[in-house]
């Protein structure tokens, strides 16, 4: 359609809303991003026991075993850990044991991904310390079992770690079989399935992480806000302008 000449269109888009959001969208993905630091990170997928980011160690506690199989969502490689203690001994002693440092670090998080085998224990406990001594509870997952969907099944795992987790050259962390409360007994992940030491949990996607200091949030996120107006105010300078109109088409 031509318009006539001298005549404006009655219609003048102040701001694209599909612009505005794209640009609101990548500047808070932007800060987003930023709300967590990735201290130590263990994926398996070279099949060895090295962190894929970030150093620290990771290794067997209490007797258990390991080898490496088919990780979360049994893409790439996870670890699967079995001869867990036999019914009603040792709690809180078989599992994983990692060692990082949170120097200068704090609002420590750990995360990870783990499949229950239908004989493993539903009650996973985590445990921290700075001494490799004395440990601490953290956190304890558990579900109750049902008869599919409970057993050989992925979970995926957050524990936001106490204050006493930071700013420490060593900090120790268990995952650890865990006693049903109220009894001296590990209980199977699927139900109508016996608990055996021999049922694996593979862990997969081992995580440390912390949160940036506050004074580098600022900084990123008032950088963010300047740049976002400085985007608004150039369309807008462009816009009061008008559209233009050509003679002819």
């Amino acid at each position: 359609m031509r318009i006539p000449l001298g005549i404006r269109p009655s219609f003048v888009f102040t701001e694209p809303p599909f612009k505005t959001l794209l640009v609101a969208g990548g500047l808070f993905a932007g800060i987003s991003s930023q709300a967590q630091i990735l201290i130590t990170k263990w994926d398996f997928n070279a099949a060895n026991l090295q962190p894929s980011i970030g150093s620290g160690t990771i290794s067997l506690i209490g007797g258990t075993t390991a080898t490496f199989a088919g990780g979360f969502d049994d893409e790439n490689v996870g670890w699967r850990t079995a001869n867990y203690p036999a019914q009603g001994q040792n709690n809180l002693t078989a599992g994983i044991q990692m060692q990082v440092s949170t120097i200068g670090k704090t609002g420590i998080t750990l995360s990870y991904s783990v499949r229950h085998g239908i004989e493993a224990a539903n009650r996973q406990s985590i445990l921290w310390s700075t001494d490799n001594s004395t440990y601490q509870p953290a956190q304890v997952f558990t579900f109750a079992p049902q008869a599919s969907g409970t057993g050989d099944t992925w979970y995926n795992r957050t524990v936001s770690l106490p204050s006493g987790a930071n700013n420490q050259p060593n900090l120790y962390i268990r995952i650890v079989s865990n006693f049903t409360p109220g009894l001296s007994a590990y209980t199977a992940s699927q139900l109508g399935t016996t608990y055996s030491g021999s049922g694996p949990w593979r862990f997969d996607d081992v995580t440390f992480s912390a949160v940036p200091e506050p004074a580098t949030s600022a900084a990123f996120a008032a950088t963010a806000l300047i740049s976002f107006a400085l985007l608004r105010k150039r369309w807008r300078g462009s816009s009061q302008a008008g559209p233009s109109v050509r003679n002819g088409d």
